[in-house]
């Protein structure tokens, strides 16, 4: 059991990470996307969406790294079958899949976003299977408790 905890640890550090880098590829995103707009030839045009995008698909990326670490610390715990962790992955399932739709719309804009989409539905799709397995393990722990008694 000692191993499976280290692993959450570490997920919960690259969590943090990710989340610190995340913080700050925000106000260095400008910069960022005029030096490869200008490194890959492309329109200047793609400034204004692309960063559109990535401002609007931020809130849900710290939302959904918020509820990453609040499963890992739950789960770090030793509290994994729990209603709070289903709330948890709900809202990651619903912050990943209004990421697919804002991809979606995107894509008219650059393509690339178009296949972002389709992979963000599909990391919906699959916490979402996640979230009711997580969900019928709650319901059995809660019966099997009850049994108990």
């Amino acid at each position: 059991m000692e191993r499976k905890n280290r692993s959450a640890k570490l997920s919960l550090i690259f969590v943090l990470i990710f989340l610190g880098l995340l913080l700050a590829l925000v106000p260095s995103a400008p910069a960022l996307l005029r030096w490869y707009i200008q490194a890959t030839h492309r329109p200047e045009s793609m400034l204004l969406p692309i960063l559109l995008t990535f401002y609007c698909a931020t809130p849900l990326a710290v939302g959904t790294i918020v509820c990453l670490f609040g499963l890992l610390r739950s789960i770090c715990k030793k509290q994994v079958f729990v209603s709070s962790n289903v709330r948890r992955l709900r809202r990651i399932s619903w912050f990943v899949l209004i990421a697919a739709l804002l991809f979606l719309a995107a894509g008219f804009f650059y393509f690339p976003f178009f296949i972002l989409a389709v992979c963000a539905a599909f990391v919906a799709l699959i916490v979402r299977v996640v979230k009711n397995c997580f969900e019928t393990a709650v319901l059995l722990k809660d019966e099997n408790d009850l049994t108990k008694i």
